[in-house]
């Protein structure tokens, strides 16, 4: 029986990945909506708990304040990305000649006869065929706005009618209390996920381009955004976002030093924010293993592209969050972990699911 339930998965993965692959034009603007209203409703909820004395702000009020700031924040990502983007790709092509000289003069001064050709092993990294695929992407989305914005209302449509739909389909009133209760425990922890996430990515961010800036690297804005977004990609993405501009900085400059005080600042930041801090916010329980990190970017890349890939790993742990809480699922999640390490409140055992 086991068997047959394990084939039985399996065809219905594959069939939901070849679903999601050819289904990309509507499913993935259908994410990001979902995303940006998560992220918005996390935000109105942080709003509406502030105080000012004795006043507080009304949840209505709250919900268009976080509305306002994303939509800002988006408008400031994209313009950000499309304003610089262009220029990044049209220097590329000296940058690149810098660092290949650069490689050829290292090769000879530790002694190496047999140089290899620089020009070709460089051309297997097209990292200007990568900043237009960025770039063809950015405006993919942007063209997509549209249908964006109409997810988006339906999905705030949707949540209202929500609880109704539960207790329609629980009747059992004990049973209700159970449901509710494991639903608010999974979004209490997603909603701690993403929050902390973006806050973290953000700050990251933040601290990354005051290095640049001060150091004077070209683009310091745009590596910033790039930083902020690879921050959501742990390990690969940090590695990515501390390599790049250090490379750059290796080519823009002269002298070794500001590359040096570029990779060294960077990587404190990523470890002080990535390996103390963030564990220290929202525990190792939410930690992906390396190797999941690295299969899901090869999967979700393959099926939605370069959005897939920044989208992977927080989908990756929504899904091990949701499969910690069932008995028959929690094993595909303690895989997925880092550790195995995954106390989250109670699970749906716990609750009075049994």
């Amino acid at each position: 029986m086991k068997v047959q339930q394990v084939a039985m998965t399996m065809v219905i993965v594959l069939i939901s990945f070849y679903l999601l692959s050819i289904g990309q034009s509507l499913l993935l603007p259908l994410v990001i909506a979902g995303a940006i209203a998560y992220i918005i409703n996390i935000l109105g909820h942080a709003i509406a708990g502030l105080r000012f004395g004795k006043f507080r702000f009304p949840k209505l009020v709250s919900m268009l304040m976080a509305v306002g700031i994303i939509v800002a924040a988006i408008s400031f990502f994209v313009q950000m990305i499309t304003v610089n983007i262009g220029s990044v790709i049209k220097e590329v092509p000296g940058y690149q000649l810098k660092l290949e000289s650069l490689i050829t003069q290292a090769y000879v001064y530790f002694g190496v006869e047999d140089v290899p050709d620089m020009k070709e092993i460089l051309g297997q990294i097209n990292i200007r065929s990568i900043l237009q695929d960025l770039s063809g992407t950015v405006r993919s989305l942007v063209s997509s706005a549209g249908i964006i914005v109409v997810y988006l209302i339906f999905i705030f449509l949707e949540q209202r009618t929500f609880s109704s739909k539960i207790k329609y389909l629980i009747r059992d009133r004990k049973r209700q209390r159970d449901a509710f209760e494991l639903i608010d425990k999974i979004r209490a922890d997603i909603r701690t996920y993403i929050g902390i996430k973006t806050l973290t990515s953000a700050g990251t961010g933040l601290l990354s381009y005051a290095v640049l800036h001060l150091v004077g690297v070209d683009f310091a804005s745009f590596w910033a955004v790039l930083i902020f977004f690879l921050n959501f990609i742990p390990t690969v993405g940090s590695i990515v976002a501390t390599a790049f501009p250090a490379v750059l900085a290796l080519v823009q400059f002269d002298t070794f030093g500001p590359s040096i005080v570029t990779v060294s600042v960077l990587t404190t930041i990523q470890f002080c924010i990535g390996s103390l801090l963030e564990p220290k916010l929202m525990g190792n329980r939410l930690n992906l293993s390396p190797l999941v990190i690295l299969l899901s970017l090869g999967l979700w890349g393959s099926i939605w592209g370069i959005p897939g890939m920044f989208l992977c790993v927080p989908i990756t742990v929504v899904v091990m969050i949701i499969f910690s809480y069932f008995p028959e699922t929690r094993p595909a999640a303690i895989l997925l972990s880092g550790n195995g390490n995954l106390t989250f409140s109670r699970r749906i055992e716990d609750a009075g699911g049994e």
